[in-house]
């Protein structure tokens, strides 16, 4: 048996390197070179092409080095092939500090007063404040109901909506389709951390933009296709959506003549709001690889059928 890094990031001789210190004596190749195919039983992997499991006929186990699989092609892949994510503290905590940074950035009114400089203008503004700011987060599992818990702790107003029940400490939850309104009605900003599946791919439309109180803030950290790029900017032209900070695209990297770029009121991060950490994720594709070789329970094994 042998494990195969199927890695469109630039990392991959980093996590051969991770991988070799806790299974020495396990082949760990990057593909394309690969000595022999029929090896492989593991692969980890990141963006893959569409057809890259088919080049392994006795693959078990697909483990993504990231938070999600919707990259990974999920409706394609064959039933008898397990799939697994990374659920990383690190992940989780680089997240909340992300979205923090960008909740501060725009309630301290620090784009505003950037401007300001460049024209040499002095003008106080009127500041939020914490305790008089509420927060939506779309997207209650490990990364936003973690997110959703540490902004309560913080002392801002947090709802939270997601497609199944969930209860978090502080958190007004609410679900389903009914309940979306009611998530994103009267807040200040809304948050989005969704996972990518048939239901959610264009969630962030005219629509919920519609449901929204006039100059809400919006956060994208989920992914690019959750948003429908033309409804964000026809919204921010009439000033229903106030400004919006972007970390996802449905193009990486976004396109030098896309209009977000000359757009003021859009905020350009380039996917960095959270990235998997080798050194602390390792453990976690080590672990699932002993588990496949032993025929016990994978760990951070996904749906396919719901996508995470």
């Amino acid at each position: 048996m042998s494990i195969a890094l199927i890695l469109n990031s630039g990392r991959a001789e980093e996590w051969k390197a991770e991988i070799n210190k806790h299974l020495p004596e396990i082949k760990v190749e990057v593909y394309p070179q690969i000595e022999n195919y029929d090896e492989i039983e593991f692969a980890l992997c990141w963006k893959p092409e569409e057809d890259y499991y088919a080049h392994f006929p006795n693959l078990k186990v697909i483990q993504s080095a990231g938070a999600g699989i919707d990259h990974l092609f999920p409706k394609s892949i064959p039933a008898h092939i397990r799939t697994c994510r990374i659920v990383d503290p690190m992940l989780k905590s680089d997240m909340f500090e992300h979205v923090l940074t960008c909740l501060m950035h725009s309630m301290k009114n620090f784009s505003a007063y950037a401007t300001d400089k460049a024209k040499k203008h002095w003008e106080p503004l009127v500041y939020k404040s914490i305790a008089q700011t509420s927060v939506t987060i779309l997207g209650l599992g490990e990364i936003g109901g973690y997110v959703a818990e540490r902004l309560v702790q913080l002392g801002f107003k947090v709802n939270g909506w997601s497609s199944s029940p969930k209860s978090l400490q502080g958190v007004n939850a609410f679900t389903g389709i009914g309940g979306l309104g009611s998530a994103v009605e009267n807040t200040d900003f809304i948050v989005n951390v969704l996972p990518l599946t048939d239901s959610t791919r264009g969630i962030l439309n005219h629509e919920l933009f519609n449901l929204c109180a006039k100059g809400t803030v919006l956060l994208n950290v989920g992914r690019g296709e959750h948003l429908v790029e033309e409804h964000l900017l026809a919204a921010i032209a009439r000033k229903q959506i106030a400004h919006a900070y972007l970390d996802v695209f449905h193009q990486e990297p976004l396109p030098v003549d896309h209009l977000f770029w000359n757009c003021s009121a859009i905020f350009i991060t380039p996917h960095v709001a959270s990235r998997t950490n080798i050194g602390s994720s390792v453990m976690q594709v080590v672990d699932n690889y002993s588990r496949m070789a032993a025929g016990r329970p994978l760990l951070n094994e996904v749906s396919l059928e719901k996508g995470y």
